[in-house]
């Protein structure tokens, strides 16, 4: 065992070493477009392997790069943004209308994921539009009464709630280009620094929190959920927390200035975010954390009465802008809460399973093969060791609780506690009444909820035992591992997906546990830092190869239908045009400053079903969250519902008329000029795309 000790910085190296070996070429077997990792794997094992002999100097490296961070971080933004990267699955729209100029490669690694369709079929036509609407607050490119843009997923409107939102400064400062490029790279590298000050205020350990930043930026639910909403909950509610510290911590005039603005913003942002599900419990996870820190170091939080003053500021700044948000969209949030999907869902627990206690095996395997079980971005979880570190809590807890590092502690009860309502809730289940008054009603999604909370709790546990080295047994850590290793068997011995167990058999579902759990144990003991390349390896397999590296933008416009319908709206911009038989083909006419009437709409466009509709009587079909298929038919308008968010409308060609629909984009196959003329519509054929097998028709009522 000494002779393992005296080497374990080259077995650190060899495990690094091996981990990138492993990676690189499951990549490249496994994920399509993926040649350039053969040139990235060596180079990186070359890297890691020169810390056999200049550790000391690629330490005074990381060194440098921790210190002047903000710079860094500035210059790799702009070389970033200059190049246009950006990591949207645009590309999808390649493969379904082809390229019109074949030698324009946007993907340089990996491909766009047609189950992102949130983000690329959704999220970006909304954001690329406002460009042809001025980044007005209403649009009504995709509705007759207009949608508020804000609520569609906080695309760019230029207003005061631009002081919470900069990853989408760029759209308007130089288009939608470089907007995309600028919204991608602001978020990860934001999120990077603040999850970096976000570790380092709990854990004072830096190496640790540049560790665990990147395991929280990249981890696999933040990743798969990248865009819209969930991305930017986590990190407005982790700023929040970061700034909300500064705010009462710092001492120096400058730093009282920064934050009261910073405090502003975040709240801001955080506000706008939109997403109660995850906000109610993430706001009072931070709120909790902050004021257990400010205990923690009380001896340095310093009250005057000018920071009464800087109270009020951050109020009222963030009141006014709140305030003139919320009048503005009123009728909006009123509609978006009375839809049917997603509405006011009420969330009582109880419907959990162990399973969702522990990180989920398949991570590692869910961006190179789909999942049978929900979806890839359903399943995708964050990387944690939550239960193993409750497991050793009391134990942690009880020799700590008469020495110095006792108050810290205060952090630790804060998480464990949290834990347990977070596992109680999802395990057992509340009364309604309960869940209302505590606000557990609004949590649908706790397994991300939780998992946050378990990643924090695992890195704060972490620094704590590694300052407690010289009291703690690792004998207790053993157990501590045995038991979080069989309580993981069990939960998933009984929670199989039945395509992943295809492709590797019963032995990955032991495998994962045991590596994971054995793994963690090295945080007991003196060979801990063998646990990082071994950890480290899963967080790069689970989270970095989920979104494609991408350059540019043209996959939005490079399709020769797409050119034929911008010339046609730049000679008639006004026009309303519809698609049929199509979920995508409406998204890609929106984002190119086309009308379109089947875009997606966050609440139901009242004065465009009252058209077709006047009595209501088939409202629960189009009040709510909507993807709409197009079907013409001959017969009166019907509806059919084919998932919570979309419907399939059955149109009756009379009723274009209502829409004053001018333009269709049918497929040809679809036989609707005969059906339109059949029923007295003058139809005139502009286009038709071999590429994507759609013709462009023009209605003459």
């Amino acid at each position: 065992m000494s002779l393992i000790y005296k080497h374990r910085k080259e077995l650190d190296v060899i495990l690094g070493d091996l981990g990138i070996l492993i990676i690189t070429y499951i990549v490249f077997n496994y994920l399509e477009n993926s040649k350039l990792i053969l040139f990235i794997g060596p180079f990186l094992i070359l890297i890691n392997t020169l810390r056999i002999w200049f550790e000391k100097e690629i330490k005074t490296v990381l060194d440098f790069i921790i210190k002047y961070r903000y710079v860094i971080a500035l210059l790799v933004f702009i070389i970033c943004v200059s190049v246009k990267l950006n990591g949207s699955s645009i590309g999808v729209y390649d493969t379904i209308f082809g390229k019109e100029d074949p030698n324009v490669m946007t993907e340089i690694f990996g491909k766009g994921r047609p189950i992102r369709g949130d983000e690329f079929n959704v999220q970006v036509p909304y954001f690329f539009s406002q460009t042809y609407n001025d980044f007005k607050l209403n649009s009504n490119y995709m509705s007759l009464s207009g949608q508020n843009m804000i609520i569609g997923y906080n695309s760019p409107v230029i207003g005061l709630t631009l002081l919470g939102k900069p990853d989408i400064w760029g759209y308007i400062l130089f288009g939608n280009e470089i907007g995309l490029s600028w919204y991608w790279c602001s978020r990860i590298i934001l999120f990077l620094l603040v999850g970096y000050e976000l570790f380092h205020i709990l854990t004072r350990n830096k190496y640790l929190s540049c560790f665990a930043s990147i395991c929280l930026v990249f981890s696999p639910a933040l990743q798969w959920w990248f865009a819209p909403h969930m991305y930017q909950v986590f990190f407005w509610a982790s700023t929040l927390f970061v700034v909300g510290y500064y705010f009462f911590m710092g001492q120096k005039r400058w730093q009282k200035i920064l934050f009261t603005i910073l405090s502003i913003c975040s709240l801001i942002g955080f506000v706008i975010s939109i997403f109660p599900s995850l906000q109610v419990p993430t706001g009072l996870i931070m709120l909790s954390l902050l004021i257990c820190c400010l205990i923690q170091n009380k001896e340095s939080f310093v009250w005057k009465k000018s920071d009464f003053i800087r109270v009020g500021v951050v109020i009222l700044g963030a009141g006014i802008v709140l305030g003139q948000f919320l009048i503005q969209a009123k009728d909006a949030i009123g509609l978006l809460n009375n839809t049917v999907y997603p509405g006011k869902r009420i969330s009582v627990g109880g419907d959990y399973f162990l399973a969702n206690l522990f990180t989920d095996p398949t991570m590692i395997l869910n961006p190179f093969v789909a999942p049978s079980r929900l979806n890839q971005c359903e399943i995708s979880c964050f990387n944690h060791f939550g239960i193993l570190f409750m497991i050793y809590y009391p134990y942690l807890w009880y020799i700590n609780k008469k020495t110095e590092n006792s108050r810290r502690m205060i952090i630790g009860n804060c998480l464990f506690v949290i834990l347990v309502i977070e596992i109680l809730f999802m395990l057992i289940g509340f009364p309604e009444w309960l869940a209302k008054i505590t606000l557990f009603s609004y949590m649908n999604r706790m397994t991300l909820v939780y998992g946050f909370t378990a990643l924090l709790f695992s890195f704060w546990s972490m620094e704590a035992i590694w300052e407690s080295r010289k009291k703690v047994r690792w004998q207790f850590g053993l157990l501590a591992a045995l038991i979080y290793t069989l309580l993981y068997l069990k939960g998933y011995l009984n929670y199989l997906d039945a395509s992943f167990l295809e492709k590797t058999g019963m032995w990955f579902y032991y495998f994962v546990p045991l590596v994971l759990g054995g793994s963690a144990f090295l945080v007991f003991t003196k060979f801990r830092r063998l646990f990082f390349p071994i950890f480290g390896s899963w967080i790069i397999l689970s989270g970095m190869f989920v979104n494609p590296i991408v350059i540019g933008a043209q996959s939005i416009s490079n399709h020769t239908l797409i050119t034929k319908a911008i010339e046609i709206r730049e000679e008639d911009p006004e026009a309303y045009w519809l698609t049929t038989n199509s979920l995508h083909t409406q998204e890609l006419l929106l984002a190119n400053g086309v009308k379109v009437l089947n875009a997606v709409n966050f609440y139901p466009d009242m004065e465009k079903w009252e058209l077709i509709d006047p009595s209501q009587e088939n409202e629960d079909f189009y009040n709510r969250y909507l993807h709409m298929l197009i079907v013409l038919t001959g017969d009166p308008t019907s509806y059919v519902q084919s998932t919570p968010d979309s419907i399939v409308l059955n149109l009756n060609v009379e009723d274009l008329k209502k829409w004053n629909v001018k333009y269709l984009v049918s497929n040809p196959q679809a036989s609707v000029e005969e059906l339109l003329n059949t029923n007295g519509i003058s139809t005139r054929k502009l286009y038709t795309d071999d590429a994507s097998n759609e013709e462009i028709i023009e209605l003459i009522y």
